[in-house]
């Protein structure tokens, strides 16, 4: 029988207000993504393409913002962790987060340099048997392709012009729903992103309807909604994001995507391969390596294998995209057992493991 959330009282434990203060002032400092991607990433792959199309194999030059300091931010996550551990089951999820915190500094600390990779591995380790199974769900989807292309029409991302592209839908359902967001167009790695009240557009990429529909989907329900409920809610935690909350929001976000119809195809074969790629360079393989192995699994061209491989060695091995298909496959499994708990995952950066713990605080009062 699945267990009940535990009743709540009227408002957070009185240490919340200042958790909340300290662990979301560490998180708006912490910027994972954005410290390890390159400065000249549109401009290298552009090379990149070029010299590949002539033969050998090249490696990237990269460049970076130069890394912050950030020793005092994971000494202060790390005593914080240790004092919030013995606050009860709400204060092993704030710890929780704390630790994580520490972690991803120390990524920000070594972006663009040689500690990159062995900070990534413990922020991104393997958790649990999901991360296997998502090994063997990648494989199958690389296998088995994307099918035929049509001659579906596309169309520029960024033509405000056209009301099927992805800035004009985005910003059309925004409008719908009244949600507090701007839409910006941006020179960003994936079709779109989602920040602090702004949605990121990428620039110039030539889309389907279904890239686009997926993609408005993908960011609004998977990751602007969350977002905005959590900023309604008691405790700063939906917000902060629990430990794995991240990873498992893409998970809820690809979850999203597959209840819809829109898991298939070139977007499977694309999830797929990131997962390959990531693994390889979990493995301790270099760009050419990775690039080369997705040639070779079935990358649509050069230029998408360089993407892809850019993508995973960012930062100099940061490889995120390892979480994603064990996060789409842990959600599935819990909403299939509990689907109560699919409230919490959309109230914020919460993971399939804090969920239980605060289900009774997803509700705003």
């Amino acid at each position: 029988m699945a267990r009940r959330p535990r009743a709540r009282s009227a408002g957070p434990p009185a240490w919340v207000p200042d958790a909340d203060r300290l662990l979301g002032a560490a998180a708006r400092r912490i910027r994972v993504v954005g410290s390890s991607t390159p400065v000249n990433l549109v401009e290298e792959l552009a090379r990149l393409a070029a010299a590949w199309g002539r033969g050998g194999g090249e490696l990237p030059r990269f460049t970076y913002a130069p890394a912050q300091d950030h020793g005092d931010l994971r000494r202060a996550m790390d005593t914080a962790a240790e004092r919030l551990a013995g606050q009860g089951e709400l204060g092993v999820v704030y710890a929780g987060r704390a630790l994580e915190l520490a972690a991803e500094a120390a990524i920000c600390e070594a972006a663009g340099g040689a500690g990159c990779w062995a900070a990534a591995r413990r922020r991104y380790a393997a958790r649990d048997a999901f991360d296997e199974q998502a090994d063997a769900l990648a494989a199958t989807w690389v296998e088995q392709g994307a099918g035929a292309a049509g001659e579906e029409e596309r169309v520029r991302s960024d033509d405000a012009r056209s009301p099927w592209s992805l800035v004009s839908r985005m910003r059309r359902e925004i409008g719908a729903r009244r949600l507090p967001l701007r839409v910006v167009i941006a020179d960003i790695a994936p079709l779109a992103a989602t920040g602090d009240g702004v949605i990121q557009v990428a620039r110039g990429r030539m889309l389907t309807r279904d890239d686009v529909e997926r993609t408005v989907l993908h960011e609004i329900e998977g990751h602007a909604a969350p977002s905005i409920r959590a900023a309604a809610l008691p405790l700063g935690i939906f917000a902060i994001g629990t430990a794995n909350g991240g990873d498992d929001q893409e998970g809820w976000a690809l979850a999203r995507e597959r209840a819809a119809g829109y898991l298939i195809g070139a977007r499977r074969v694309e999830l797929g391969l990131r997962h390959l790629a990531a693994r390889s360079v979990e493995r301790g393989a270099g760009f050419v390596e990775t690039a080369r192995l997705l040639e070779a699994r079935g990358a649509r061209s050069t230029a998408d294998a360089l993407r892809i491989a850019a993508r995973v060695h960012r930062g100099g091995g940061l490889a995120r995209e390892v979480v994603y298909l064990p996060a789409l496959l842990r959600v599935e499994a819990m909403l299939e057992e509990r689907p109560a708990l699919g409230e919490v995952l959309s109230s914020g950066r919460v993971s399939v493991g804090a969920a239980a713990s605060l289900a009774s605080w997803a509700r705003v009062s």
